[in-house]
């Protein structure tokens, strides 16, 4: 019996040594994360706001910068989920990586490898995630505080909505296969009209188009896909039904078949862009 109280007091001291230690330990990596915040470079807002692709993905979370960009072919989910937070504070969506799960331990120290810098104002001093936050949604164009309610006789929204149309706004849109995001588009949709269309992302088999030289030999595909994009421009929405027919919009580059161009997968991204609704308002 004295035997069985000996082992339990050992036992029980043994926990509370490893608790003290733990404690411990927690609070030397807390003030050396707050030490060594201070020797990280600096990122403003409009700095962390230029990053924002998949060739350049940095995200703010809880006051650090990561450049995630080694990362993004790499992250489980279609690519498309961790795209949207980049050049933005993304720290709701590393705390609530479903409704009110966080990220894991493990998924934190894989993030540290990535770390580039401190999150500041224009004055230098640290910025809360939330307000980072509002300020992404004034850059977006987002109200900062709840727009004033309309009547149903003069919501243009409501109407557009109801009526089946699509919404003016910033649209984004990507087309994958195989676990491989080729396509992402971005256009802006005003009384049914395309504008500022642009690919922030366009790749296949390893080849990021975006990045060519123009003496390299796919070069001239790049060239087609931006004639695609200024072809759409200022015309109606429905014009990019004409992607099924590329050779319609775009030149036939030395010798550069009309299948090269892959408007289908373009008309596809654009097709989830309207699905997944307004990326931001105007």
């Amino acid at each position: 019996m004295n035997m069985h109280k000996i082992a339990y007091s050992v036992f029980i001291a043994f926990v509370a040594s490893l608790l003290t230690l733990v404690s411990v330990s927690a609070l030397s990596s807390s003030e050396r994360d707050a030490a060594d915040d201070e020797g990280l470079d600096p990122i403003t807002l409009g700095e962390l706001a230029e990053h924002d692709a998949a060739e350049s993905c940095w995200k703010a979370i809880h006051g650090r910068v990561y450049d995630i960009t080694d990362y993004v072919s790499n992250h489980p989910t279609d690519p498309a989920v961790i795209l949207e937070w980049c050049g933005r504070e993304a720290t709701e969506g590393w705390d609530n990586k479903r409704p009110g799960v966080p990220h894991s331990a493990r998924a934190e120290g894989m993030l540290e490898a990535y770390l580039v810098g401190r999150l500041v104002d224009e004055a230098g001093e640290p910025v809360e995630p939330e307000a980072a936050a509002r300020s992404d949604e004034a850059r977006n164009g987002e109200a900062a505080d709840e727009p004033a309610l309309l009547s149903p006789a003069e919501d243009e929204r409501l109407h557009r909505a109801l009526l089946g149309l699509p919404l003016d706004g910033r649209y984004r849109g990507v087309f994958g296969d195989g676990g491989e995001m080729q396509v992402n588009v971005q256009f802006d949709l005003r009384d049914g009209r395309l504008s500022n269309v642009s690919y922030r992302h366009l790749a296949y088999r390893g080849v990021d188009y975006r990045t060519l030289d123009d003496d390299e030999d796919l070069y001239p595909v790049w060239v087609q896909h931006q004639q695609l994009a200024e072809a759409l421009e200022d015309q109606p929405l429905t014009a990019i039904f004409a992607l099924y027919e590329p050779e319609r919009l775009a030149e036939d580059l030395d010798g550069y078949s009309g299948a090269t161009l892959r408007g289908n997968k373009v008309h596809s991204a654009f097709r989830d862009a309207l699905n997944r609704g307004v990326y931001s308002w105007p």
